[in-house]
C-alpha cells in the first residue's frame, strides 16, 4: 500500500494498481529501494500517456507529478489532478514559478516524478536528458531513483485512441545524490556527467526487465528550463 495521509490518493492509487494488473498484468520491480522519507524525486524514462499513473501506482510513497499548464484549465479536471498532486509547467518558457514549486516540495520531504527525457520517446531508444532533474538535484539536495518503465509505448502508443493490452513492468534503481558525487561543483560538465549517469541507471534497469532500451549517443539537452524548450514536447 502507498504511504499516504490523503484517502483520495490512496484510494486512487489501489483503483490504478488494480486496472494495471488486470489489463497489464503490471509487474513492479526494486520498489523496496524507493526511500520512504525525505525529498526525492523519481526520474523516469518516458514512452506514453500511462506513465505517470502506472509509475504512481507502482510507487510505494505520494509523488507531486509536473503536468503541461494546459490540463489546468477544465474546472473539475482541474481540481481532481491538483489534489493527486499535480502542478503545472509553462511548456517552451522557463518557467521560474513550477521550479520554486518542484523546490518546495522536495525541501518538505516530498516526492516529485520528473521525465527526464522531457518528452515521450518511441521505445527503440532513450533520448538525450534535459536538465532538469540534475537542475532540482543539485539545489535541492534530494536524492534521486533512477526509474526504467517499459511495455507502455505499446499498451497507448503515439496517436492511438485508446489503450491496449501488452504487459508493462516498472523497475527502481538505487538512489544517488549529486553532492555525494560532485560535492559542490556546479561547472556543466559536473551536471551533464550526472544526467548522463542517470541515463545509464535508466538503461540498465530496462535491461533487468528484459526490454532493453538504449541510449541515444546525441549530448544532453542545453540547461534553460526545468520543462522543455521545445513547444511540442510534454511532460
Amino acid at each position: 500500500m502507498v504511504r499516504s495521509d490523503d484517502w483520495l490518493y490512496r484510494a486512487g492509487w489501489v483503483l490504478v494498481r488494480g486496472v494495471a494488473r488486470l489489463l497489464w498484468r503490471l509487474e513492479v520491480v526494486g520498489a523496496e529501494r524507493v526511500p520512504l522519507e525525505g525529498g526525492l524525486i523519481l526520474a523516469p524514462n518516458h514512452l506514453s500517456l500511462l506513465d505517470p499513473p502506472l509509475i504512481g501506482c507502482a510507487c510505494p510513497r505520494e509523488l507531486r507529478f509536473i503536468a503541461k499548464a494546459e490540463l489546468f484549465r477544465y474546472g473539475l479536471f482541474t481540481k481532481l489532478i491538483r489534489r493527486l498532486g499535480a502542478f503545472p509547467v509553462e511548456r517552451g518558457t522557463a518557467d521560474v514559478g513550477a521550479i520554486k514549486t518542484a523546490l518546495g516540495f522536495l525541501n518538505e520531504g516530498r516526492a516529485v516524478i520528473i521525465f527526464i527525457e522531457g518528452t515521450r520517446g518511441d521505445g527503440t531508444r532513450l533520448l538525450p536528458p534535459t536538465p532538469g532533474v540534475t537542475l532540482l538535484a543539485r539545489q535541492s539536495g534530494a536524492a534521486v531513483t533512477p526509474t526504467a518503465i517499459v511495455g507502455t509505448d505499446k499498451a497507448w502508443p503515439k496517436g492511438a485512441k485508446f489503450p491496449r493490452r501488452a504487459q508493462i513492468k516498472v523497475a527502481f534503481g538505487e538512489p544517488l545524490r549529486y553532492q555525494d558525487i560532485f560535492g559542490d561543483r556546479h561547472d556543466r560538465a559536473a551536471r551533464d556527467e550526472f544526467s548522463e549517469l542517470i541515463m545509464e541507471r535508466i538503461e540498465a534497469l530496462t535491461q533487468v526487465l528484459g526490454r532493453p532500451i538504449p541510449r541515444s549517443s546525441r549530448a544532453a539537452v542545453p540547461a534553460q528550463t526545468l520543462s522543455d524548450p521545445a513547444p511540442h514536447r510534454t511532460v
